[in-house]
């Protein structure tokens, strides 16, 4: 089952008395789902779930492999080159020690604005992650001078107040518009879409950002 996270839901409950994504839909649906990977309760987009015990095993074995090809839309502080390869290490979530993790990403468009007297230059950018790590695109944006615009742990302070006020957005611009992976039985490949959430567009407009 795939389906179209909205930014501000939780993929699936951590505590008691939680609601997320997977919960919603079981009780939409009628029977119960398993979980194949995550995707950040900031975040919107594409999410997969399983029918059956066996097949989360084999596709989140998948998700775990450089198999599956994810891509995210971002929207950026600044102007990053126009491509290139991020590998620096992450450090483990709630664990020591780092993990290798790769990001490629490619700039689709950039403008320049003057808010409040100060001029600010934004990009658009699109990420595909070839390791699946703890906050893996918003780190590795961050460490290159990058961060992502409404990120309140990563971000740039300035920016996420400008966007909150101008665009009434007050979360991470992150959103996971496509995934593919095989389909071993059927012996092809699955490749979903999405397009990003209503906030997320309403700042592609603002910019005159075609995707």
């Amino acid at each position: 089952l795939a389906v179209h996270k909205p930014a501000g839901l939780v993929t699936y409950a951590d505590s008691a008395g939680q609601k997320g994504a997977k919960e919603l839909l079981e009780k939409q649906l009628g029977k119960r789902l398993f979980p194949v990977h995550r995707i950040d309760k900031d975040t919107c987009g594409l999410l997969v779930f399983a029918l059956s015990d066996a097949t989360a095993r084999e596709l989140t074995a998948l998700f775990r492999s450089r198999v599956v090809k994810k891509q995210y839309l971002a929207v950026v502080h600044g102007v990053p080159p126009e491509k290139g390869v991020i590998d620096t290490p992450l450090a483990k979530h709630k664990e020591s020690g780092t993990e290798p993790a790769v990001t490629e990403f490619f700039r689709l468009a950039s403008t320049e604005v003057e808010w409040d007297g100060e001029r600010r230059q934004y990009a658009l950018v699109r990420c595909e992650m070839k390791t699946g790590r703890y906050h893996q695109i918003r780190r590795h944006l961050k460490g290159i001078g990058h961060p992502l615009c409404g990120d309140p742990e990563y971000g740039n302070g300035w920016d996420n107040r400008a966007f909150a006020e101008r665009f009434g957005v007050t979360r991470t611009l992150l959103s996971a518009v496509a995934v593919a992976f095989p389909d071993r039985a059927k012996q092809q490949m699955v490749r979903l879409k999405t397009q990003p959430d209503p906030d997320f567009q309403k700042v592609l407009a603002a910019f005159a950002w075609k995707i």
